[in-house]
């Protein structure tokens, strides 16, 4: 595709507030001239995670990951450089210059036109669903089967897919979108390398459509329900509900059904509601409840969790049947939730009781005797471990307590295991402080399995030491700090000196370099010299640290003086190695060399800004 020209890519750093991009995905917090949350990147319950809008570069002190906004819209959205720049362009209404011409709709990125075929199907089956005479006894079924509105069909822009094969390929060749596209889209069978439109038949018939979308609230995937206009030929006729398939925008298992509309509405202290499915959710809207969300059709995944996490829930509030179903399904959720470091709370239904049926009839009100008897997740752990009809003897206690400490292996905060086997103790009428001194006895996990609390959150000290005192790493971060005297700099270094080994060197380098040659006026245009995301994040390193140096010049000094003594160091190392090597000829000459050297090394260091 065309390349998007630099002054593009600097009108978009210049115009996009960091923050503004940050926000969808992390819920930050003023913190000085800064702000912060809890990582994107790792689950933790302590904000490492700083974004510093005025120098537009973003830091995680937990993974050690950096950059600027086309960085973390990559890492976010699994995009490629440029595709991320087209991402933030369209999002905050930028026009992008290239370099010969703009691109056609073949050039432009698959992902881009993956999204506008949902966008254009998603306003096309909801058009069939309003309009179409077929759909008839579907906005009957809508309004009177299950008791939903036209405004909430109109809010979530309920959709219908028409029965006939052909339907939906022939609007897309009426749109001129590209077969690529309708390829990767999910939304089609059709033969590999197929370019007629004609033969690309719709995965989604005679069902009605629940689009599905992700944080930002751009429709990714679909769910189609299936009703009795359903065809026959269907080849999921028979499945009441049908997914689209992982997709280059959606991955079923990264996505909770109806985040983009409940992160909206969770605020401080408030819970995430986890129903089962999306016609669910959407009813606990429908009724007030606006934080439900619902997993894709499968068992919830730690993705899922952790998007849960980004947003600081006072707890998960998971409605589920009450009967052994359901409580085995809560059972699976444990182990991950732990590790989340969620606070989950789970409600349980009667037997046989439809969710959607209890909120149809009675409301948001019908959740609060479910509420006053919700379990805790160490409550239900011991509770399911336990016989329900008779005291438990002193050996389904010991099983029940090392089923809960099992669980705890994956809670990484020793308080909150402490407290988590103290609640458990209570329930089982035993010692908290034995129950403690039992999970302390407990075999450490078998060799190769990794636990929650194995990984470290922040780099060790000594790590962290030896990067601000690598010398070419502070002169980058000196000569980005205090650009008067890169210039000057520039003109007066050995580039010799300089390790080119290193990302870090390199780019130092290739700096000072323009600099000199007048290639870039000064160091503020480092942008256009910027390779790969590697230094970017390296960029967001350097910007992200704060060093106390009060006399930058004799600081500056110091580095060159020590990069000098690492050359020399270096280049004597290797002499003496040849003078090893070489025959009694040669090795005169160079133990003469290597006498300079070492005069060399031992002179006062007399270069000054």
């Amino acid at each position: 595709m065309p390349r998007i020209k630099q002054s593009s890519i600097e009108t978009i750093k210049h115009q996009v507030n960091l923050v503004d991009v940050v926000a969808p995905y992390v819920q930050l917090k003023r913190a000085g001239r800064s702000w912060k949350g809890l990582s994107p990147f790792t689950q933790e319950k302590t904000p490492s995670f700083y974004v510093h809008p005025d120098r537009g570069f973003y830091k995680c002190f937990s993974t050690g990951e950096g950059g600027d906004c086309f960085t973390f819209v990559m890492k976010q959205e699994n995009l490629e450089f440029y595709e991320a720049i087209e991402f933030l362009a369209k999002k905050f209404n930028i026009t992008l210059e290239y370099e010969a011409g703009g691109p056609s709709r073949e050039e432009v990125s698959l992902r881009k036109q993956i999204f506008e075929l949902h966008e254009l199907v998603t306003a096309w089956f909801h058009r069939q669903f309003l309009e179409s005479e077929e759909a008839a006894p579907v906005r009957t079924y809508w309004t009177e089967s299950r008791g939903f509105t036209e405004e909430t069909a109109e809010e979530v822009k309920i959709g219908y897919a028409p029965a006939a094969r052909e339907a939906l390929a022939l609007y897309c060749k009426e749109r001129n979108i590209s077969t690529a596209a309708m390829h990767r889209s999910g939304l089609f069978f059709a033969r590999d390398g197929e370019q007629n439109h004609a033969y690309f038949k719709s995965r989604f018939r005679g069902r009605l459509m629940i689009p599905i979308r992700d944080v930002q609230g751009r429709v990714v995937a679909f769910t189609a329900r299936q009703l009795p206009q359903t065809p026959e030929d269907d080849p999921a006729r028979e499945a009441k509900y049908v997914n689209s398939p992982e997709t280059p925008i959606f991955h079923k298992g990264r996505i909770l059904f109806g985040m983009d509309h409940a992160r909206t509405h969770l605020r401080e202290g408030d819970s995430f509601l986890l129903v089962e499915g999306q016609l669910d959710a959407i009813r606990c809207w429908s009724v007030g409840l606006h934080t439900a969300v619902a997993p894709q059709g499968t068992a919830i995944t730690d993705d899922q969790l952790h998007l849960m996490r980004r947003y600081e829930p006072a707890s998960v509030e998971c409605l589920l049947d009450g009967d052994s179903a359901g409580r085995k399904a809560a059972l699976r959720i444990l182990p991950l939730a732990f590790k989340a470091g969620l606070e989950f709370r789970f409600l349980l239904l009667p037997e046989k009781a439809d969710p959607d049926e209890l909120l149809r009839e009675q409301g948001a009100d019908a959740l609060e005797p479910l509420r006053n008897n919700a379990k805790s997740g160490v409550e239900l752990a011991v509770t399911e471990s336990l016989p329900a009809d008779r005291k438990p003897t002193t050996h389904e206690k010991t099983t029940a307590l090392r089923n809960v400490f099992e669980l705890l292996r994956n809670v990484p905060s020793e308080v909150a295991r402490e407290d988590y086997i103290q609640v458990a103790a209570r329930l089982l009428n035993v010692d908290p402080q034995a129950a403690l001194r039992d999970f302390q006895k407990m075999p450490p996990p078998r060799p190769g399995f990794k636990t929650a609390g194995d990984e470290a959150t922040e780099p060790d000290a000594a790590t962290r030491d030896s990067l601000l005192t690598q010398a070419t790493w502070e002169l980058l971060w000196l000569v980005l700090h205090h650009p008067e005297y890169a210039k000057k700099l520039s003109e007066i270094i050995d580039y010799e000196w300089i390790n080119g080994e290193t990302m870090t060197a390199r780019l130092l380098s290739r700096l000072l370099a323009e600099l000199r040659e007048e290639l870039i006026e000064d160091v503020s245009q480092i942008e256009t010299i910027i390779e790969n995301v590697e230094e970017r994040q390296l960029l967001a390193e350097i910007h992200a640290r704060d060093l106390d140096v009060e006399e930058p010049a004799k600081q500056i000094e110091i580095c060159l003086e020590r990069l000098r003594r690492k050359c020399l160091d270096k280049k004597i190392k290797a002499l003496e190695q040849r003078i090893i090597q070489a025959s009694p000829d040669n090795q005169l000459t160079l133990m003469r060399e290597r006498k300079t050297l070492l005069r060399n090394l031992a002179a006062p260091f007399e270069l000054k800004l």
